[in-house]
């Protein structure tokens, strides 16, 4: 009898290693964070619910990974309509957290229907770009597609949640970008807001970014200056107009980006938890405070920790080594997405992974960014890390899908 040999090169045609290895040590790092952050609340029951949403994530992703491609592609316009009734029914019945009508409670536990749009988005986008024929070059592919965005965005915005609404905008714009949008137009998108909310803060920190921005705009035109300079000035006009916007945004989004262009702003209220996460950050040092130790972690004097400013976390009790492993994972997760959905010949997974390595990457640079204060406070997630069982499962979904291309390369060798 031939004996069957189980090795890293036999799991290899299954699991994605690198992949697989930065998630378990993300899940890993969030089990740790959300444990330390209620140690001494005295409360163990958010992180009770978090190990039990991990546990249903870990085999949700397994059995993603190993369904038919056409189930999961059948799955898309079912799931979009589910999610829009369930952004309907929040906004009826719906709890309120932090002035957002955004969770359906069930029990002791709830849902989040906006993380299941970013889900049901990405699956129903790919699949409608999968559909023969469809190009996002003329106005009739691009008009349905901006159609099957815009419904969920406006759900989103009345809650209102303005993090989520942003997500879902970055989701688009990454399909734009994987599809082959002018480049110009997609970079511009970018640079608006970004030169927008860096003005408020400063002219150093404004004349940083059109650098940078600049820089990107030469490499992507090869060096065709007339168009960056066009495409420059254009953005810097716009930008510089929409400043006036933020006065039409919720007061506390107002209160945000203003404790993002001024930390010192309301240190008691508005900027409280910008400043207790730059301290618990910045205390952290090179190796940080030990194990459970960090003061600001351990005292509670950061709101909404084990969430969404989770990564203060290990950046206090491990310091630098702490927060670079966690970063380094991030990237290693990131590059094996992308390089795992350009490769797939199926035209559904790739744009599903490739609109997924978007939201990882959007997800991952907020949440790091409001942490250390170089973005302004949005209430977004840290994938795999944060608590927060919608999101979680959200993620193992997709990275299923992700496990699902890989293993389609060795499913007849």
């Amino acid at each position: 009898m031939k004996k069957i040999k189980i090795g890293t090169k036999s799991l290899g045609k299954y699991f994605d290693l690198w992949f697989v290895g930065s998630l378990l040590f993300l899940i890993l790092v969030g089990f740790y964070s959300v444990y330390s952050n209620s140690l001494n609340a005295d409360n163990l029951a958010n992180f009770n619910k978090h190990i039990t949403y991990a546990f249903w994530g870990i085999i949700l992703m397994i059995v993603v990974a190993f369904v038919p491609e056409d189930k999961i592609r059948n799955l898309s316009l079912p799931l979009y309509i589910f999610s829009i009734l369930l952004l309907i029914l929040v906004l009826f019945i719906g709890s309120t957290q932090f002035g957002t009508k955004g969770w359906l409670r069930i029990g002791s536990y709830s849902i989040q229907p906006a993380e299941f749009a970013k889900l049901s988005l990405i699956l129903t986008s790919a699949s409608f770009l999968s559909i023969p024929g469809v190009s996002l070059s003329n106005v009739r592919g691009l008009g349905i597609l901006s159609l099957i965005f815009l419904i969920p965005i406006l759900l989103i915005i009345l809650q209102p949640d303005f993090g989520t609404s942003v997500v879902i905008l970055a989701i688009f714009w990454g399909i734009l970008f994987w599809a082959g949008l002018n480049l110009n137009f997609l970079l511009a998108l970018i640079g608006i807001p970004f030169l927008t909310l860096f003005y408020l803060k400063g002219l150093p920190e404004f004349l940083l970014v059109l650098v940078l921005f600049g820089l990107v705009l030469v490499v992507a035109n090869k060096r065709e200056f007339a168009t960056t300079i066009i495409t420059i000035a254009l953005s810097i006009v716009v930008a510089l107009g929409s400043k006036e916007l933020i006065h039409y945004l919720p007061e506390h989004q107002q209160k945000r980006i203003k404790a993002f262009v001024d930390p010192s702003y309301e240190p008691l209220k508005g900027s409280y938890n910008l400043v207790q996460s730059l301290l618990a950050v910045g205390s952290g040092g090179f190796l940080g405070k030990g194990p459970f130790s960090g003061t600001q972690t351990q005292l509670q004097y950061v709101y909404a920790q084990s969430s969404d400013f989770v990564f203060s976390i290990p950046a206090e009790e491990f310091g630098f080594v702490g927060s670079i492993s966690i970063i380094i994972a991030f990237f290693i997760l990131i590059r094996r997405t992308i390089k795992i959905g350009l490769e797939t010949p199926s035209i559904f997974l790739k744009y599903a992974i490739l609109s997924y390595s978007i939201m990882l990457i959007f997800h991952f640079a907020e949440n790091v960014g409001m942490a250390i204060g170089i973005f302004p406070v949005m209430g977004i997630p840290l994938p795999f890390v944060s608590s927060g069982g919608s999101f979680f499962l959200v993620n193992c979904f997709l990275a299923g899908v992700v496990l699902n291309a890989h293993r389609r390369k060795f499913q007849f060798s």
